[in-house]
């Protein structure tokens, strides 16, 4: 009896090391991603102009090796998902702005209020 519960505390404590070792990789994974993020967003703003992606990811790598994070191939990857879900939010962002400058422009020469009352 003794010995079965020994098993069952050697395995429970077993099964927490685990849970806690997977939390804190968790932990360590969302934080990283949430730097990459940030360095995305800097490199965005520190490197103005289109057809310069290369560039910004260089940018991004060289901060993030900066910091002691080795870039592997899944944080590469992740770098170009980050990159494109940004892309697409600017550009939904980009749509609804032309999209309510039409409705506007629609709505103020359909009251008659861009008429010089000729």
């Amino acid at each position: 009896m003794l010995d079965s519960l020994k098993d069952i505390a050697i395995a429970l404590t077993l099964a927490g090391l685990c849970a806690l070792t997977a939390w804190m990789l968790r932990t360590r994974k969302q934080q990283i991603l949430a730097t990459v993020t940030e360095l995305i967003q800097e490199a965005e703003n520190a490197v103005q102009g289109s057809g310069l992606g290369a560039d910004k990811k260089a940018k991004v790598i060289a901060q993030l090796e900066a910091m002691g994070i080795r870039v592997t191939s899944w944080l590469d990857r992740q770098i170009d998902k980050i990159v494109a879900r940004l892309n697409e939010k600017s550009a939904w962002l980009a749509n609804d702005a032309a999209d309510m400058t039409a409705d506007a422009v629609n709505e103020f020469t359909e009251t008659g209020n861009g008429d010089d009352g000729e």
